[in-house]
């Protein structure tokens, strides 16, 4: 027996054959295995399945919000980890991520805008306005790398709901009857084989997908053969030998059901996959064969997100028992798939790897409970599954509880982990990487058996079907040109190449591109950080006469919204909640925000202002009708003034104002904004101002020190209730992690 070790990032070779000789002894005494050297077959089945997913090289984002619920006319605070496809790292491939916010009810985007993407992590914000109605929303986020036509599905989106006032707790809508049963059964390893124990595994879900717990009886030939029940959200599985010339059917009597659900086809000969142990150490598995065929060599080979870490090879009589190191795998849902020796596929199972491989984040408090405008220490721990202190880039947020969605069970583990990685949704993920729920490797197998190897994204024919090379919808830069105002003109005048690029405040300076010989030129992400919060001028470099301008369109956010269209957006099945009360603070206790009609506060931003004093200055050069030569040749010609929508009665909109000193604008990064921080001492204390802060922190950017240690500090509100603390991350080599923790605030007595 041989065992073979691909690594796609470092292309090296290991072949274990000592591990192999000490390790791999047969699962059958009369079954030897053997050291076979044939380095083609191991190469070549490596190397075709990583050279797909190296040309399907992309980015996955997830979407961290300050909470779960919102008010309008409160801001709206997230961050955004553009993480490489395979291995987690932050990813460089796209500087501008494309953001909007969709109403679920029409299906339409109520806003959207474009943020700059810094080595991987975007730092946004925006503001929720009083005209938005109450209902669920979908932040949802694209750029170039994630977002492609290839692909059917589409999961960097974060649900949430946003009320005109939350002075009560939100309702949780009742679980409506559903007769519908859908039962499905799936043969571990992908077939049954008559004369082979194996494993069969069972899912029933009703028509909205949630899970229904079954009990049954698996009938052979009309005779019970043996009883069965559902283990964890609707999903089971029993072992049985089946044989081919026997008929098989299950029937169910919780909930109680008349028709008969029959098996999977049963193959009178093949071969099986069982999963036999998974360890921190190592997977074992089983291959089986039936006995009419011959011996044979097989391959087994593991794989996670397209990358190779072990092919296995040995002669297979009847059985074979494999075991294959996990020092080197990093945490995720592994595909074990088992070739016969004509390299063709027989048999492939998913499995859960290294679930203790992520960043372990303890987060501790000076205090326990607090009182209102109290000041809160917070020291932020971060350690590797072996205790090691970690560099991680954190984010954090502080907030009512009474924000949170207890229904929504997605973080950064269970997106970048879980439901990325399969197809379909997911009901509550979460629960799988709960250290509470002491089952959840069992539950882990369970989903992976049921949800079917064909559904992992990095399965060799789900690669092959997205196709060479991917096809993105967004792109960074921008395709711009300098061509004549009047399509089909004649003229003489040699075509400007110049374009000054500049942005309202003057304080950020100018500069000049250049376009090609045909008038093309590129606008780049830089360009769009030029008018970061407002808009990027670009003025053409030409005399004023000049019949050449610059066309500049940017279709992308209706470009999103055609493949939205077409693309199934995936989001975890929320979770069954019992309804029960919870003994909230008395409305005293939370005040309610009252609204005053009679006074209106508006204010600008910053960009606005100069924006407005920029196009006020050109109002004011237009005024100044300067020379011109009509389309005849006369000087300041009367009756051909150079803009013919001029009227010296009449003040020129903004657009034409632009028009006339060839002028276009493009959209910049949407304006960062700094959260708003109170801070308390022995005078402001006593502020009488009331402090309705319901969002007490939130810190996108935290990095820890060599240590993994990083400390924050923070001020209470006026708030009487139970706060809760929510922190997600990435370190520089991939590992994930959340965590989170929660106080009180209360009065102060005195």
């Amino acid at each position: 027996m041989k065992t073979k070790k691909h690594h796609f990032l470092r292309f090296s070779y290991r072949i274990l054959l000592l591990w192999m000789l000490f390790y791999l002894p047969t699962y059958s005494q009369n079954s030897t295995p053997t050291v076979s050297e044939n380095k083609t077959v191991s190469d070549n089945l490596a190397e075709q399945l990583q050279s797909l997913s190296k040309n399907n090289a992309s980015d996955l984002v997830y979407l961290q919000t300050s909470k779960g619920i919102y008010e309008t006319e409160e801001d709206f605070w997230f961050k955004g980890y553009v993480l490489d496809a395979q291995n987690f790292t932050p990813s460089v491939r796209n500087k501008i991520l494309f953001v909007q916010l969709i109403q679920d009810k029409t299906d339409k985007a109520v806003w959207e805008n474009k943020y700059e993407i810094e080595n991987g992590f975007v730092n946004g914000h925006l503001f929720l306005q009083d005209t938005l109605q109450e209902g669920i929303y979908t932040l949802a986020a694209y750029s170039s790398a994630s977002y492609m036509k290839n692909t059917k599905e589409f999961y960097a989106v974060k649900k949430l709901e946003i009320l005109k006032t939350i002075n009560h707790k939100p309702t949780i809508n009742p679980v409506a009857k559903d007769s519908t049963l859908q039962f499905t059964t799936f043969p571990e390893g992908g077939n049954l084989v008559s004369g082979i124990q194996s494993t069969l595994g069972f899912k029933a879900v009703n028509s909205k997908g949630l899970p229904v717990n079954v009990s049954g009886t698996l009938y052979e030939s009309d005779k019970p053969l043996l009883d069965f029940k559902s283990s964890h959200a609707g999903m089971g599985g029993f072992l049985f030998t089946p044989d081919a010339n026997k008929k098989y059917y299950i029937q169910l009597k919780e909930p109680a059901r008349k028709e008969q659900f029959p098996l999977a086809k049963i193959y009178q000969n093949g071969k099986v996959l069982q999963l036999v142990r998974n360890t921190k150490e190592e997977l074992t598995f089983k291959v089986s064969q039936s006995v009419i065929l011959n011996p044979e060599t097989v391959y087994l080979r593991l794989q996670v997100r397209g990358v190779v870490y072990s092919i296995a090879s040995g002669l297979l009589k009847k059985e074979l028992l494999v075991k294959i190191p996990l020092k080197d795998v990093p945490q995720g849902i592994a595909e074990a798939t088992l070739f016969d020796s004509s390299s063709k596929p027989v048999a492939e199972q998913l499995v859960y790897v290294n679930q203790d491989q992520k960043l372990n984040i303890k987060a501790e408090l000076d205090k326990n409970n607090y009182n209102t405008r109290d000041k809160s220490n917070l020291k932020i721990k971060v350690t590797d599954q072996n205790g090691q202190p970690v560099i991680a880039h954190l984010g954090l947020s502080v907030y009512d509880k009474l924000y949170q969605n207890k229904q929504d069970s997605k973080n950064i583990l269970t997106h970048y982990l879980l439901s990325t990685q399969l197809k379909g949704n997911i009901y509550d993920p979460a629960y799988y990487f709960d250290e509470r729920n002491k089952d959840r490797q069992e539950a882990l197998n369970l989903l992976l058996l049921t949800q079917g190897w064909r559904s992992y994204v990095w399965e060799e024919s789900n690669l092959i079907e997205l196709g060479n090379p991917l096809r993105p919808i967004v792109f960074d830069n921008l395709k711009a040109k300098i061509g004549l105002k009047n399509a089909g003109a004649i003229t003489k005048e040699h075509q400007p190449q110049g374009i000054k690029l500049f942005a309202a405040d003057e304080h950020k300076g100018t500069q000049i591109l250049m376009a090609d010989a045909t008038g093309n030129f590129t606008v780049t992400p830089n360009d769009l950080k030029k008018g970061e919060g407002d808009y990027s001028y670009l003025k053409l470099l030409a005399p004023p006469e000049s019949k050449y301008h610059i066309t500049l369109k940017d279709f992308s956010f209706e470009e999103i919204n055609n493949e939205r269209k077409i693309k199934a957006t995936l989001y975890p099945i929320p979770t069954i909640l019992e309804t029960k009360k919870e003994a909230l603070p008395t409305f005293s206790d939370r005040p309610k925000t009252n609204k005053l009609k009679e006074v209106l506060i508006t204010s600008k931003k910053k960009g606005s202002i100069l924006r407005d004093k920029f196009i006020g200055e050109l109002d004011s050069k237009s005024q100044l009708k300067p020379d011109y030569i009509c389309p005849y040749g006369i000087l300041n010609c009367p009756n051909h003034p150079p803009f013919q929508a001029y009227d010296s009665n009449k003040q020129l909109t903004e657009a034409q104002l632009l028009t006339y000193f060839n002028i276009v604008t493009i959209k910049g990064y949407y304006g960062k904004k700094v959260f708003y921080e109170p801070i308390y001492d022995e005078v402001t204390i006593n502020d009488s101002s009331p402090d309705y802060r319901n969002t007490l922190f939130w810190k996108p950017d935290i990095i820890t020190n060599e240590q993994g240690e990083a400390t924050v500090d923070f001020f209470c509100s006026d708030i009487n209730t139970m706060f809760l603390g929510n922190i997600e991350g990435v370190s520089g080599d991939g590992l994930l992690g959340a965590g989170n923790f929660e106080f009180s605030v209360r009065k102060n007595a005195n």
